[in-house]
């Protein structure tokens, strides 16, 4: 999300430069709040963040301006998504023009819908024609999407979307450490599927510790919960309450309501 937003709102300010001094200070009150709304982003503050992103929007439709909309429901769509806030991120999906600048963008935030609420198949049918045009700016995110959405559907078929990440990255060379971690994550899951749980334990903590560095909440939780899901296979409730409690903590933190009762009724389930 950083890098688009910083992106997205240079071209915003961009835009205001040939505008007159009054018009200039009227957009500069829309700028600040997405700007204000990016910081508490990136420090986990979603609830801020999305408040944020809300004001802008409003400010934004008060002076009709449709593409500085469109990016002020981009950024609040992703600060919901951040919290699992599925209704209302449908919502404000729903609302987006679609095509134009942020076409590519709108097609990734609804496989990101699809992929939370575990619709897999849907959501890769959604990438596909993205992943089928040449040259795409993204090319190796929407692969890196791609890829898991194919593995999660833990189908026998023919793995292509996960062939051509490899390939891709082996092109680009070892100095993706975010794709890295990524294709760890798929291996891991590979890796329980054919019951190899020692080597999916493995991956997956290298990947907390990745993401330990960049301190990615989310990531670790998430990771954390599925390391927790192999010690169940496993029979050691021990270990996986270890790990439950400790994704727990994380989404309490990220005022995650809905990840909040998902772990929770995993650990009841253990308890039981």
């Amino acid at each position: 999300m950083n890098k688009f937003l910083i992106f997205a709102l240079s071209l915003l300010l961009a835009s205001c430069t040939n505008n007159s001094g009054l018009r200039q200070n009227s957009y500069s009150a829309g700028e600040q709040l997405l700007y204000q709304g990016v910081a508490d982003y990136n420090k986990d503050h979603y609830l801020a963040a999305q408040q944020k992103f809300y004001r802008a929007l409003v400010f934004f439709q008060s002076i009709d301006n449709t593409e500085n909309i469109q990016l002020a429901r981009i950024n609040l769509v992703e600060a919901l998504l951040a919290v699992s806030n599925f209704s209302d991120a449908q919502k404000q999906l729903s609302f987006l023009i679609q095509g134009g600048l942020f076409k590519e963008r709108i097609t990734l935030l609804k496989v990101k819908l699809l992929f939370q609420q575990q619709q897999y198949r849907k959501g890769l049918a959604v990438i596909r024609p993205l992943l089928l045009q040449q040259d795409s700016n993204k090319r190796l995110d929407l692969l890196a999407t791609a890829a898991r959405l194919e593995t999660l559907i833990a189908e026998k078929a023919e793995q292509q979307w996960l062939s051509k990440f490899q390939a891709a990255l082996l092109r680009k060379g070892s100095n993706q450490p975010k794709y890295q971690v990524v294709l760890k994550r798929i291996n891991a899951l590979i890796a329980v599927q054919h019951q190899q749980y020692q080597q999916a334990v493995q991956l997956l903590n290298e990947s907390v510790t990745f993401y330990k560095q960049h301190n990615n909440r989310r990531a670790i939780a998430a990771c954390l919960v599925e390391i927790a899901e192999i010690e169940i296979k496993q029979q050691y409730p021990v270990k996986a309450l270890n790990y439950l409690n400790r994704a727990l903590n994380i989404r309490t933190w990220l005022k995650d309501p809905y990840q909040v009762d998902k772990i929770k009724k995993i650990i009841l389930r253990i308890n039981k």
